[in-house]
């Protein structure tokens, strides 16, 4: 069988690096996993965490530090991955193809919703028998895996599907991960699910706004070394954030940053634990800016450090649970990791040749730095016409801010949800008012005018979704469901990461 046929394939491969084999995230991660080396051969070690006292943080004293970081090595989880073939063969099978088909068909005829044929690619999946040699050839990269890190160690089992992480179609969300995997028979039981999941509602209703066949598509699988964030931390980085662009800060510690000769702006979001918890929107996480153009031999790197004490976190349980008093009173990176994951960030989208968006995640047993995920990073034309400028002129019609996802203001009818199955208020067009959101919304919200949430920071589901859409968004706007609950009408303004909302004119007070 020829190399783009195999069924399993380990990062390392020269193979690896092609999107039609591995899918889009495998691809991406075994390119990283090529750029460069430090001249020692290991990247810097971080330095002591600072306090949340020290909220003026706004350089570092020796600039040449960070320049040394120019071409790193950047870290990822060790892994293999189950190509794309692999899902071909099992989505080829008699018992597969035909019933899948023919629910497509009657999804099509209108007959069935799209949940029903979920439920029913699910069920012929956990059916599905693979083969001896698939089986053979999994059990064998398991074991390998397995005795890289003892038999204790912790899998995740990572989606990669080939129409996943593209410029302008990310799939944020859409497909499926599972964590904390241990052995054979539970990395297959999360490959079926993973699997499966090319044909959940809201990939179908993603696939729809995009006008793409989810038929067309093909799913491999990431099984790599969990990094253990929920014993340290996770976060985002935005390599150059749009809405943060030319951004005039006027008064206070980051009005530096603006005046600094540059408008490219890197943003970082941190949270203590795994990350779903900021992704979902769970949290407001910590923020850090960094000026891009900063990193010079004659210049100190400048950062704004937006401090957030983190109360809550995520540990893979699915709740939410408190962190610790040291958690709590500590800056969740430290200046060196900042610099380091800003830089990480530079190198890489001069590499790909476009902005990127990377998943990074500090393992709390060895504190280090791993970069999980990497994708092509990129904002719609928000659909707001309006101009933004003075939305929030009169104090007295103000109802919230928040921060700012796209550019223009847009007034409409509130709807405040709390959860998508339960909609039946919503018109199309309206403001979606709401605690958090996560991929279920994405049918919502391809109806919407603009979306308030009142958890989640930039680089939240919101915020990414929102961006592709070209949809206006302000995400971080406490108390919102209860402020707007009986508001008929509001105006949502957004410029340069600020975003407003205010009573519009004819709204009863």
């Amino acid at each position: 069988m020829s190399a783009t046929g195999e069924l399993i394939l380990w990062m390392d491969t020269p193979e690896a690096l092609l999107r039609q084999v591995v899918g889009s995230k495998a691809s991406a991660l075994a390119r990283v996993a090529r750029v460069g080396s430090f001249p020692s051969g290991n990247p810097p070690q971080s330095g002591q965490r600072h306090r949340l006292g020290t909220q003026d943080i706004s350089g570092l004293e020796d600039a040449q530090e960070a320049n040394s970081f120019a071409f790193p090595t950047i870290p990822t989880p060790l892994g293999f991955v189950i190509s794309a073939a692999a899902c071909s063969e099992l989505l080829g099978q008699e018992s597969v193809a035909v019933p899948l088909s023919d629910c497509f068909r009657a999804l099509d005829a209108g007959h069935i919703r799209p949940e029903e044929l979920a439920t029913q690619a699910q069920s012929l999946l956990d059916k599905a028998v693979f083969s001896a040699r698939f089986l053979s050839q999994l059990e064998m990269a398991v074991t390998k895996l397995q005795l890289e890190g003892g038999e204790e160690t912790l899998l995740a089992v990572r989606s990669s599907a080939i129409s996943e992480d593209l410029v302008g179609a990310s799939f944020a969300g859409q497909y499926e991960s599972v964590l904390a995997v241990t052995g054979l028979d539970e990395v297959i039981r999360s490959y079926r699910l993973v699997v499966a999941s090319l044909f959940s509602a809201r990939a179908i209703a993603y696939h729809k706004s995009l006008e793409t066949d989810p038929q067309a598509n093909l799913m491999a699988v990431a099984v790599q070394r969990m990094v253990r964030s929920d014993l340290g931390a996770s976060g985002v980085l935005l390599s150059s954030d749009p809405d943060l662009q030319g951004r005039q800060r006027t008064s206070g510690k980051y009005s530096d940053i603006a005046q600094a000769g540059t408008t490219e702006v890197a943003t970082i979001e941190a949270c203590w634990g795994m990350g779903d918890a900021l992704v979902d929107g769970l949290i407001i996480p910590e923020r850090y800016e960094v000026l891009n153009g900063a990193f010079d031999e004659e210049k100190k790197p400048r950062v704004a450090v937006f401090a957030q004490p983190q109360l809550l976190k995520s540990n893979g349980s699915g709740e939410l649970v408190a962190t610790t008093e040291l958690e709590r009173s500590t800056q969740v990176l430290d200046m060196d990791q900042i610099l380091l994951l800003t830089t990480w960030g530079r190198v890489l989208a001069q590499n790909f040749g476009h902005a990127v968006e990377l998943e990074w995640a500090v393992d709390g047993i060895t504190d280090q730095i791993l970069l999980v995920q990497v994708r092509p990073f990129s904002q719609r034309e928000s659909a707001g016409s309006d101009s933004p400028e003075d939305s929030a002129s009169n104090p007295l019609l103000l109802l919230g801010t928040g921060v700012g996802i796209g550019s223009g203001a847009i007034e409409s009818r509130v709807c405040v949800l709390t959860d998508p199955l339960d909609a039946e208020a919503f018109r199309e067009g309206d403001v979606i008012v709401t605690r958090n959101t996560d991929p279920s919304w994405l049918p919502l919200m391809l109806e919407a005018s603009a979306l308030v949430t009142e958890h989640g920071g930039r680089t939240s589901h919101a915020a990414i979704l929102s961006r592709e859409l070209g949809l206006l968004c302000v995400v971080g706007c406490a108390d919102a469901t209860a402020k707007l609950l009986d508001v008929q009408r509001v105006r949502v303004a957004c410029e340069h990461g600020l975003g407003t909302i205010t009573r519009a004119d004819d709204s009863p007070t």
